[in-house]
């Protein structure tokens, strides 16, 4: 089986067509427990890539369900306020020993946990929700991540809809525009590509990185930081848009690059956005964008997700930092160099459950 992170890039819209059908079986603990409990707010308790995905859901389950969704780290779980409150665990790798501890400590809570493998410690302790991401062994997580996501938008909108959240119309909408971003997946996933191949010469100079969103967006820069670190090995930071310019954006230089998560035309930062963009390129010639518009048309702008809801652009906003980080390790002399800093720390910290699959 091929385990390099572009064969598991390009797996990305099989794994979310399995999940999508999946869907209401996956559900259905989920919204009996969140019924029977009456709870007013859901926790999404992760590490990496699973909490960055639980970022990204958390504003579209609660436009859903009407109530308190909050993100939280594994190992800040003592913040967690139990009374009327449902956990949900999130462990891609079914193995982060800070989750299995936090799951051990709020053991008392409705809770139950989204895993991406049958077979992980997690699942011998708490009931569970295959992610059916299938098998990724590569440690830097992308259609995981994806699937994630994902997995947590579709249990949210379930729910919502057999707890008469939503109307049958509003329901049939979404997983109309779901279906359709999944389709829309190959094309862009081509069309990164492409970008990419343009501009990898130029990338694989970087040195270190930010990356801008909005919103929702904020969640993807910070998965997007994430997955550069994790793969080129240089400073990377996911900003939100405005908190970006109260301070960080002090960093600018020749030598910062930025990814900028562009908002839709109609948005009213749009136009200040972008001029944040003609800022920084006017400092910087490593300053790339995602979401076009007819003021971004070089080769250094990937016109994808344009026409996508902010929900669903998620789809297209995870694409280029997954692709930078599948390629430029090569061209750097990088590439296998953070599994080894992982295995190392590892072997010293525990921070994978031994003994495992």
């Amino acid at each position: 089986m091929a385990d390099k992170m572009i064969d598991y890039i390009l797996e990305q819209p099989e794994a979310l067509k399995r999940v999508m059908e999946g869907r209401k079986e996956d559900a259905k603990e989920f919204v009996e427990l969140l019924k029977k409990n009456g709870s007013s707010r859901i926790y999404l308790i992760g590490s990496g890539s699973s909490l960055n995905a639980a970022k990204a859901a958390a504003p579209l389950m609660e436009d859903l369900l009407h109530i308190e969704v909050t993100p939280i780290a594994s190992s800040r779980c003592g913040d967690v306020l139990k009374e009327k409150s449902f956990l949900l665990f999130i462990s891609q790798g079914g193995n982060s020993t800070n989750t299995v501890a936090a799951i051990k400590s709020l053991a008392e809570c409705p809770h139950i946990a989204l895993t991406g493998a049958e077979t992980c410690a997690v699942n011998q302790i708490a009931a569970h929700v295959l992610i059916r991401c299938g098998e990724e062994k590569a440690g830097p997580k992308t259609k995981g991540y994806l699937c994630t996501m994902f997995l947590l938008y579709a249990l949210a909108l379930e729910a919502a809809y057999a707890m008469e959240r939503i109307t049958q119309e509003q329901y049939e909408e979404r997983v109309v525009e779901m279906e359709n971003a999944i389709e829309r997946m190959p094309g862009n996933i081509q069309t990164a590509q492409k970008w990419m191949e343009r501009n990898a010469q130029e990338m694989s100079q970087i040195e270190k990185c930010v990356i801008i969103g909005k919103r929702v967006g904020q969640a993807a820069a910070e998965e997007s930081a994430l997955k550069l670190q994790e793969t080129m090995l240089i400073p990377a930071s996911g900003y939100e848009y405005e908190e970006f310019l109260h301070g960080p954006n002090m960093a600018i230089d020749e030598k910062m690059a930025g990814l900028y998560l562009l908002p839709e035309e109609q948005d009213p930062d749009y136009e200040r956005f972008a001029g944040l963009v003609r800022y920084h390129r006017m400092k910087s010639p490593f300053v790339y964008t995602v979401g076009g518009g007819k003021a971004f048309d070089t080769e250094r702008d990937l016109p994808i997700g344009v026409d996508d809801s902010e929900r669903i652009k998620l789809f297209a906003w995870c694409l280029p930092s997954q692709l930078m980080g599948s390629k430029l390790p090569a061209m750097t002399g990088k590439e296998g160099k953070g599994h080894i800093i992982f295995k190392e720390l590892d072997a010293m910290l525990n921070i994978k459950a031994k003994g495992k699959a």
